[in-house]
């Protein structure tokens, strides 16, 4: 009996050691540390047919990032944004790389250029009492490459259009192909026409068909219209050589052709 008291003893200092404040501070989780953050801008990048054009100037606007995680900002602050650019010809397979445009502007409106058959994208990021942030998603447009530059089988009639950059637009006659090789796979490709509509005797423009090569001739194309412009597209599963065609008369008039590589987003 007189055995258990000292082991009694030892299990009661044991017990106040596990419960002592010291130890359960030791053990308690360390505070979050908050580090300072600026989100992304918000870039808007268009043409004169939304993420496409038919014309070389581009307008961007950046507008401030809207989340921002800086509790210690004080003063100041200071705003820029920095912008990269990547250029391409519209039937790249695969995207470039970024460079350096512009860098700790003050300005939210930039006016940028394009070449004809050339696609343009741009990102921007944001720098705020000293913390710079994250680079917004690219956004791209797509400049058409004009009708005069298109290989052509046969003849064209050039007519006087003044919506296009050259004042001119071709109407494809009946025999005549046209040909735009390198067009990628997955991409969307077709051409920037204008709908005249319907004219006093009833008559319509004919509207081009175009596919690739030694493929079926798609059916629904997708676009989009301003006014009169239209641009249709078809999508390509392969890649190959494009052939446009008006089996059925002159053709609306065609100012320019579009390709549209899968990396650039939609």
């Amino acid at each position: 009996m007189p055995r258990l008291i000292p082991l009694l003893a030892l299990a009661l200092t044991g017990a106040l050691t596990s419960f002592s404040p010291s130890v359960a501070a030791s053990e308690a989780p360390s505070p979050a540390v908050t580090v300072p953050a600026v989100g992304a801008p918000q870039t808007f990048f268009r043409g004169n047919l939304g993420p496409y054009s038919i014309r070389p100037q581009i307008r961007l606007r950046i507008d401030p990032a809207v989340e921002m995680n800086l509790p210690d900002a004080t003063g100041e602050e200071n705003r820029t944004w920095d912008v990269q650019v990547l250029r391409a010809d519209m039937r790249a397979a695969t995207r470039p790389a970024w460079q350096t445009a512009i860098t700790g502007t003050t300005e939210q409106w930039h006016q940028l250029l394009v070449g004809s058959g050339r696609v343009i994208c741009v990102r921007a990021r944001q720098t705020s009492w000293g913390v710079t942030g994250a680079w917004s998603y690219r956004s791209c447009v797509v400049r058409a490459l004009d009708d005069q530059a298109l290989r052509h089988v046969g003849p064209l009639r050039v007519v006087d259009d003044w919506r296009y950059v050259d004042g001119h637009a071709s109407r494809i006659l009946a025999r005549t192909r046209v040909v735009m090789g390198g067009i990628p796979a997955g991409a969307e490709y077709g051409p920037v026409l204008t709908d005249r509509g319907i004219r006093p005797d009833g008559t319509v423009c004919n509207k081009p068909r175009w596919k690739i090569a030694g493929q079926r001739e798609p059916g629904y194309a997708i676009g989009v219209s301003t006014g009169p412009l239209d641009l249709l597209m078809h999508r390509t599963r392969v890649a190959g050589t494009a052939v446009m065609r008006s089996p059925y008369g002159p053709s609306c008039p065609v100012g320019g052709f579009i390709v549209v590589p899968s990396w650039v987003p939609r």
